[in-house]
């Protein structure tokens, strides 16, 4: 009888309140695990953004914000993208990588994992970005392209971005990228360079990797003798 009545309970708060038992979860799930913040960063070099984007690997996807756990494995797999589970999407990962700010203005925020975020860009924006957009396209070149640039493609419905892991000889890269709702986010060997609707966009403003030891521009060692 307890139980019945239990149950009772619980279909009337489902049909009260308008979830489905799938977005119950989720909220349940963001709820205990986003609570994180962010850190003002005086510097964002490749190699930090590097560094950053491994530990999400295997984590799990989900569209428009969402927050990572870091347990090694997707926390709600049985969620559709859209019902607000472990993840972040594809869009949205390059925003935490790249450390860009919320608000659009320059600068470095380094988002905790457990932070629920997207930001304001999403593949349209990448793939056509304004003059005031932090980022900006360059060519597909391999020659211009450096790791943590990132290959976009948006064809309506069928968008995505990744971000340049490591070049091969193949005509084909390694991306690290939010990937889809079945393998999270993943490394994978990729030939989105090769593609013609494909466009390679940089982040604006990377701290140098010599820095704070970088050369004075302009400065020349004086001879010997």
């Amino acid at each position: 009888m307890r139980r019945t009545i239990v149950r009772i309970m619980t279909v009337a708060v489902v049909a009260a309140t308008g979830l489905i038992p799938g977005r119950a979860l989720a909220g349940w799930w963001g709820d205990q695990n986003c609570a994180g913040g962010a850190s003002s960063m005086s510097t964002w070099k490749r190699t930090q953004a590097i560094g950053y984007a491994q530990p999400p690997l295997r984590e799990g996807y989900a569209l428009n914000g969402g927050c990572y756990r870091l347990n090694d494995k997707d926390d709600t797999p049985d969620l559709a993208a859209d019902a607000g589970g472990e993840g972040t999407d594809c869009s949205g990962f390059v925003f935490r990588v790249w450390a860009l700010k919320a608000d659009g203005t320059q600068g470095y925020k380094q988002w905790d994992y457990d932070k629920d975020i997207h930001g304001p860009y999403y593949t349209w924006s990448y793939y056509s970005p304004g003059v005031d957009d932090p980022f900006r396209l360059i060519s597909k070149d391999p020659k211009t392209t450096t790791p943590m640039d990132a290959f976009v493609y948006y064809r309506g419905e069928d968008r995505h971005i990744a971000l340049l892991w490591e070049e091969t000889t193949s005509g084909s890269d390694y991306v690290i990228h939010a990937h889809n709702n079945t393998v999270g986010v993943e490394i994978s060997l990729e030939p989105y360079r090769q593609w013609s609707d494909v466009r390679a966009v940089m982040r604006k403003g990377w701290t140098l990797e010599c820095y704070p030891k970088c050369p004075t521009p302009g400065f020349r060692r004086p001879a010997l003798g």
